[in-house]
């Protein structure tokens, strides 16, 4: 295991997260399974655990993700260069922002169908472990049908699907 490998992953990633941490989940979990830091299993048990703490998912990854193979340190450099690009982002809009002229609404299209791209991606990848499974695309369906049908919570949705989906695969 490499530290400024996995770093260097996070500074790339930080540069990409545009729309939150869902819209780099996708991109994250290919970076880190092909780079031999973590396997499906893992990088699914990890995306569990920083859900359950406060704070955006892709930053609570790249924190875990480092402590889990370096310590504090690597905790530390982790979070940090996952937020190093954005603060360059953010004094590089500032300093040169009033030099170039832009459409804030085409750039705020262009970065709305970049988001939904990346979440597309996060979805798909999550989920293609599951493309051969019927009570996947079952339970997804009627999660679907709720929501756009009834206009149930998604909370409502959420438990229910998982509930549906231990006592299914208890059965199965």
């Amino acid at each position: 295991m490499n530290l400024i490998k996995l770093v260097l992953i996070f500074l790339k990633l930080g540069f990409l997260s545009f729309g939150g941490g869902w819209a780099v989940v996708g991109i994250l979990r290919q970076e880190l399974i092909s780079a031999g830091f973590l396997s499906q299993t893992e990088f699914t048990e990890m995306v569990s655990i920083a859900q359950m703490t406060p704070g955006p998912i892709a930053l609570n990854l790249a924190t875990y993700i480092g402590y889990k193979y370096f310590g504090f340190l690597g905790a530390f450099l982790n979070t940090f260069f996952f937020l190093l690009a954005p603060v360059i982002m953010v004094v590089a809009i500032f300093s040169f922002g009033k030099r170039i002229k832009v459409n804030p609404n085409k750039l705020s299209q262009a970065l709305m169908g970049f988001t939904t791209i990346m979440v597309l991606v996060t979805l798909i990848s999550l989920a293609s472990p599951r493309f051969g499974d019927p009570l996947f695309f079952l339970i997804a369906m009627l999660v679907l049908f709720g929501l756009n049908r009834f206009r149930i919570h998604p909370l409502v949705l959420m438990f229910a699907a998982g509930f549906t989906g231990v006592l299914l695969y208890a059965v199965w």
